[in-house]
């Protein structure tokens, strides 16, 4: 009789933990279940909120298309001479661009991404009371990809700026914003990232990763928390990715915006130094027991770096106090500082720890570009080449120092590797290399099976690269 109670003591238990999982309102006394439905309501309010400050922004410009039907489509085929002929002369045409907004400022002022208004020559802002208004671009910085629209209009709804620095993976996010042309979307998620770089833009890194739903449309719009403070500007998503969507930190738009409506245009202080993540490769070859830190890959000649010392190879793990984990890091760092302002670094070369002080300057633009030359066959599938002073004029180059990559065989370590033609192979293994000749005799020294480290030089920047010869 007892074993028989204790099983029907356990069963009952069980079916009530399998009620309560299954209807977990059950288990809530009233209070509880009204501040369920307040927080559903939160969303709605955030809606409410923020919704009248969005604005949706179509634009127009003018685009060349052509030559006619397909010669660049085409380009590289048997038909290329075909649509050359018969293609007709390049056509301009009318492109139709949409985007959204956010209102930032009483004076007429919105914050929205460069890509929607870059080179658009008619811009109209759809406000949320039905009002549709001219905008003029204040100011543009494709670098972050952000942009300053001015309207001229009175009465108009403010959104509330938070802090991004706050933000924590796993809060709500709300995306609010006009997707393939839909005024007033808003979409939820959560914070599913912060700080992601590296996704190829081109331009300076550092966002928010979110799963609340952005779609072509919802760029510019603001991406909110649950207290209706825009926490960011959406900037892009991951196709085909779904749920992977990207924001722009408000706390980096604010510093940006703030200057593109004073002066219309961003400067930026700069220290000179090219940068690269420390990988397990380079972990070996620098004989680092920790994968943090960013691996000075380029010291820009006549910079602020140049001049207070720094070198090639030097390893940044602190900038102003704070621990540098990768070469973002560093970026962010620095981009907090104004031009004239010191900064201070600890490195680690060749295994010590310095100190090195260094006062920005203004950032100065890229330039360089570079091309193919004439084949010669090297380890790892490349082919290199000297750089003669006629391939120096071809590839832009201002020194004769360095092989040139002229050839990378397909499926190759070398390409494997990511290296292409145009590279400059600078050093082998930390030996400088100034021709072919110091290059042969310093791979002559390598052992590929066991790994070789090149610093290469690509339109103008240059990187560390490892490679290993299979057996």
């Amino acid at each position: 009789m007892r074993k028989r109670e204790i099983s029907r003591g356990t069963f009952l238990l069980l079916s009530l933990m399998i009620l309560i999982l299954a209807f977990p309102a059950w288990s809530l006394n009233a209070a509880e279940r009204t501040t369920a439905k307040d927080w559903r309501k939160g969303f709605v309010e955030v809606a409410k909120k923020v919704k009248p400050s969005v604005v949706a922004i179509r634009s127009e410009r003018t685009v060349t298309v052509g030559p006619g039907m397909g010669e660049d489509f085409f380009k590289g085929t048997p038909f290329e001479d075909f649509f050359k002929e018969h293609g007709g002369p390049p056509v301009k045409r009318k492109q139709m661009g949409e985007g959204s907004g956010v209102i930032v400022d009483a004076r007429g002022y919105i914050l929205t991404n460069n890509h929607v208004v870059a080179g658009a020559e008619k811009i109209s802002i759809h406000l949320f009371d039905g009002r549709e208004l001219k905008g003029t671009v204040r100011g543009t910085d494709p670098r972050t990809d952000l942009a300053v629209v001015h309207v001229e209009a009175a009465d108009l709804p403010i959104a509330t700026l938070g802090d991004s620095d706050k933000l924590q993976v796993g809060e709500w996010a709300i995306a609010i914003g006009s997707p393939f042309g839909l005024e007033e979307t808003v979409t939820v998620g959560v914070i599913s990232a912060k700080g992601r770089s590296g996704l190829g833009t081109g331009n300076y890194e550092d966002f928010i990763q979110t799963d609340a739903s952005i779609n072509p449309g919802n760029s510019g719009g603001p991406l909110v928390n649950i207290d209706g403070k825009v926490i960011g500007i959406n900037a892009m998503i991951i196709q085909p990715g779904q749920g992977i969507g990207f924001a722009i930190p408000i706390n980096l738009a604010k510093t940006i915006m703030v200057e593109l409506i004073k002066t219309g245009k961003v400067i930026r202080p700069w220290v000179g130094i090219g940068l690269q993540d420390i990988t397990s490769d380079l972990m070996k070859f620098f004989n680092l027991k920790e994968k943090e830190g960013a691996l000075i890959s380029q010291v820009y000649k006549g910079s602020p770096a140049e001049q207070a010392g720094f070198k090639v190879g030097d390893i940044v793990i602190e900038v102003d106090g704070v621990k540098i984990k990768s070469s973002q890091d560093v970026v962010r760092e620095v981009l907090k500082k104004k031009v004239g302002q010191k900064v201070n670094f600890v490195i680690l070369r060749e295994g010590k720890r310095l100190e090195i002080s260094v006062t920005t300057a203004e950032m100065p633009e890229k330039m360089g570009e570079q091309g193919p030359a004439k084949p010669a066959r090297e380890w790892f599938g490349l082919r290199v080449s000297n750089v003669t002073p006629d391939l120096a004029r071809q590839l832009g180059l201002k020194k004769t120092e360095g092989v040139v990559v002229v050839g990378v065989e397909p499926n190759s370590v070398a390409q494997t590797s990511g290296l292409k033609a145009g590279d400059i192979i600078l050093e082998v293994n930390r030996q400088k290399i100034l021709n072919e000749d110091d290059y042969r005799s310093a791979m002559e020294k390598t052992a590929p099976e066991k790994g070789v480290l090149f610093l290469i030089d690509r339109q103008g920047s240059t990187f560390f690269a490892t490679m290993t010869e299979e057996k």
